[in-house]
C-alpha cells in the first residue's frame, strides 16, 4: 500500500527506517475516491494530508461565481497544504476529483502523532514545504514567461496520463483562456504532430 510513498521519501532524501514505515503504515488511510468528488472544502479547515497513488486532483478556487483551476496534482504527489493542516486554518481553496483517484491519506491527529513518534513526519514537513514554495516559484515564472499555448504543451508534458479525462473548462481555466482559445491551440497542436 506504501510502495510508491515510500518511492517519494527515496526520490526526496527522505531516509525511513522499517520501523518509522510501519508506524507510518499503521496511521495510513486508504480510499478510492469518484471523479467530481470535492475531498477538501474552500473556507474549512484543513483535516487531512493526501498522497495521490493515481489519477489527477484539482486545486482550485471559487470567487464571485467564478471557478478558477489553480493547479492539477497527479501521480506521486502530495495534496493538500501541511501548514494548514498543522494549524488548522481553513483553506482559501478546495481540491476536486478530476478522475477517479487511488489515494492515501492522513487525518490531522494521525499526523500529529507521527511528528511526536517519527523523524520521518517532521523531514517530510520540511520536504513537502519546499517542495510547495518551489512549485509557488515556478507557477509565477511559467505565467510570466510562457503564453498559454507553452504553458498547455508543458502540462502535457508533466501529466500526458489522465489529462484527456479532464473538462476542457479545467484547463482552459489553469491557463487563463476561455475553452474556445484552447480548442483553437489543441487544432493548432493537432496539425503540427
Amino acid at each position: 500500500m506504501l510502495s510508491q510513498l515510500v518511492q517519494f521519501f527515496s526520490d526526496n532524501n527522505i531516509f525511513a527506517t522499517r520501523e518509522d514505515i510501519d508506524l507510518f503504515q499503521q496511521h495510513t488511510y486508504h480510499n478510492i475516491v469518484p471523479k467530481n468528488t470535492i475531498i477538501m472544502q474552500q473556507s474549512r479547515p484543513v483535516e487531512k494530508l493526501y498522497f495521490i497513488n493515481k489519477g489527477i486532483l484539482r486545486l482550485c478556487r471559487q470567487h464571485n461565481n467564478d471557478d478558477t483551476t489553480i493547479a492539477f496534482i497527479k501521480n506521486n504527489e502530495f495534496a493538500s497544504t501541511i501548514i494548514y493542516l498543522l494549524n488548522e486554518e481553513p483553506s482559501p481553496c478546495a481540491i476536486v476529483t478530476s478522475t477517479e483517484v487511488d489515494l492515501l491519506y492522513w487525518k490531522r491527529s494521525d499526523f500529529l502523532y507521527l511528528k511526536q513518534h517519527t523523524a520521518l513526519a517532521s523531514l517530510l514537513e520540511t520536504a513537502l514545504t519546499g517542495i510547495l514554495l518551489t512549485w509557488n516559484q515556478d507557477r509565477e515564472v511559467d505565467k510570466l514567461s510562457m503564453d498559454p499555448k507553452q504553458r498547455y504543451i508543458k502540462l502535457l508534458n508533466t501529466m500526458p496520463a489522465g489529462l484527456q479525462e479532464v473538462p476542457a473548462k479545467h484547463i482552459a481555466s489553469y491557463l487563463g483562456i476561455h475553452t474556445d482559445s484552447l480548442s483553437r491551440i489543441r487544432k493548432r497542436l493537432t496539425k503540427k504532430y
